[in-house]
C-alpha cells in the first residue's frame, strides 16, 4: 500500500486508455480487470468507460475526473487500480468481500481539452522540471486569488505560464466547439488548462439532479465564477460552471451515464444479497471532504453513517470535512437518496491550482495518494 506504481506523471488521454487496455490484456494479472458493457458516449464520441475489480457482495463505486482540468483525479484512481491488481495481499483481502467499480475519465472531453495543452509543455519532463514549472504556475495561481479577492480586474498571472493551442486538441469537431465557445465567453486559449467542462460547455458537476433551480438561480447570481476565474461566465456555455438548460441536459450525457450507472447498482443487482454500500468522488485540489447529507431530506441513520465515514476518512488523510451550506452538486442527490450508500467528495490535493499546482510537491502528492488508498479500505471496512 505504501507504494506508488504509475512511474509516468503527465497522462495524456491515450495514455491513460493504454495502460488500461494493456492491463485489461495482460494474462499474469489473471484477469483482475474486466471491461463493464457500457454503451454511452460523449457529445464527440468519446466511450464512458467503467471497470471492475473483484466479485464480492459489496459494491464500491470510484471515480474521477468529473472535471476536465482536476488531471490529478484519474491519475489517482489508475493508482488505486494498480494497487489492488499489483499487490496479492491487498487483492486477496478486499477481492472476496467486495466489488470495486471505476470511471477513471467521467468527462474525457475536458481531459482531453485540459490536458493537452499540459501534455504539449511537460511531456518531456523529468521530475525535478514538473515540480519546477507546477510551482512557478501554483504561486502565480495564489496570486490571482490574492487580486481577485480585492476586486482588482487584471489578466491572470496563471495563463502566461503554459503555451495553449486549440489546435492541441485532437478531435476537430471539439476545436470547432472550443472556439465558438471560447468566442461567445470574449475568451481565448490561456483558458484551455483550467478547462473544465464537456466540449459543449456544460459543467458536469453543475448540471446537478439535487435543486437544479437554485443551482440555476445561484449562476444568475454569479454572471461570472470566483477569484482567479472571475472572467469566466457561468450563464453561457464556457469553459466552467455553466450548469445546462435542465438537470440531466442530454448534452451532459456524462451526467446521465453517472445516474444510470449507480442507479443500476443501487436498485438492480443480480443476486438479494448484493448491495451497493460506498461511491467516491474524486476531486482535485484543498484536502477537503464533503459528505454531509441534506439533512431536510436524508434520513437519519443515512446522516449518522456518512458522519462515521467523514470520520474515518479524515483520521486516515487529516483532510478537512466541509459542511457547506448550498448543497446543490451531483453527489448530494446521493448521499442524500441513497439509504446506506456513504457518498463522499474528495478534493485530494492540500495544494491549489488546477491543472498542475499540485505537482508542485510530488512527495507530498503521493503521500496524499497512499493515504487515500488506506482511507478508501477503511471506510468499507468499517461501516
Amino acid at each position: 500500500m505504501d507504494k506508488i506504481y504509475l512511474k509516468k506523471i503527465i497522462l495524456s488521454y491515450n495514455d491513460i486508455c493504454n495502460l488500461l487496455t494493456e492491463l485489461l490484456n495482460n494474462k499474469k494479472f489473471h484477469n483482475r480487470l474486466k471491461k463493464e458493457n457500457t454503451t454511452c458516449y460523449t457529445n464527440f464520441k468519446y466511450p464512458l468507460n467503467s471497470y471492475c475489480i473483484g466479485n464480492g457482495e459489496k459494491h464500491v463505486v470510484i471515480f474521477s475526473n468529473t472535471h476536465g482540468c482536476e488531471i490529478i483525479t484519474p491519475f489517482f484512481v489508475l493508482e488505486f487500480i494498480l494497487t489492488l491488481i499489483l499487490n496479492d495481499e491487498i487483492y486477496c483481502n478486499f477481492s472476496k468481500k467486495y466489488t470495486f467499480h471505476f470511471i477513471p475519465l467521467l468527462n474525457p472531453e475536458g481531459y482531453i481539452i485540459s490536458s493537452s495543452q499540459v501534455y504539449y509543455n511537460l511531456k518531456n519532463f523529468d521530475k525535478k522540471s514538473i515540480q519546477k514549472i507546477s510551482k512557478i504556475y501554483l504561486d502565480s495561481y495564489n496570486l490571482d486569488d490574492k487580486i481577485a479577492s480585492k476586486n482588482i480586474k487584471k489578466e491572470k498571472l496563471y495563463k502566461s505560464i503554459l503555451a495553449t493551442s486549440c489546435n492541441l486538441i485532437e478531435n476537430k469537431n471539439m476545436i470547432y466547439s472550443v472556439n465558438k465557445i471560447l468566442k461567445n465567453c470574449n475568451l481565448n486559449s490561456s483558458i484551455l488548462p483550467v478547462w473544465s467542462a464537456n466540449g459543449v460547455g456544460i459543467d458536469p458537476n453543475s448540471n446537478s439532479i439535487h435543486k437544479f433551480p437554485e443551482m440555476i438561480d445561484l449562476r444568475k447570481k454569479w454572471k461570472y465564477s470566483k477569484l482567479r476565474y472571475n472572467d469566466i461566465p457561468v450563464t453561457i456555455p464556457s469553459p466552467m460552471s455553466y450548469p445546462g438548460k435542465k438537470s440531466l441536459d442530454p448534452l451532459c450525457p456524462e451526467n446521465i451515464f453517472l445516474y444510470k450507472y449507480i442507479n443500476n447498482l443501487y436498485f438492480n443487482l443480480p443476486k438479494f444479497n448484493q448491495k451497493l454500500i460506498a461511491i467516491f468522488s474524486y476531486h482535485s485540489t484543498g484536502g477537503e471532504i464533503y459528505g454531509y447529507p441534506d439533512k431536510c431530506i436524508a434520513s437519519k441513520n443515512n446522516i449518522e453513517l456518512h458522519n462515521k465515514a467523514i470520520d474515518i476518512y479524515s483520521k486516515k488523510t487529516n483532510y478537512t470535512p466541509i459542511d457547506e451550506n448550498l448543497k446543490y452538486g451531483v453527489m448530494d442527490f446521493y448521499r442524500a437518496y441513497l439509504n446506506n450508500v456513504v457518498s463522499l467528495t474528495i478534493e485530494l490535493s492540500k495544494l491549489n491550482g488546477n491543472p498542475i499546482g499540485p505537482f508542485a510537491n510530488l512527495d507530498s502528492l503521493f503521500e496524499e495518494f497512499i493515504n487515500n488508498k488506506k482511507a478508501i479500505l477503511s471506510v468499507i471496512s468499517n461501516i
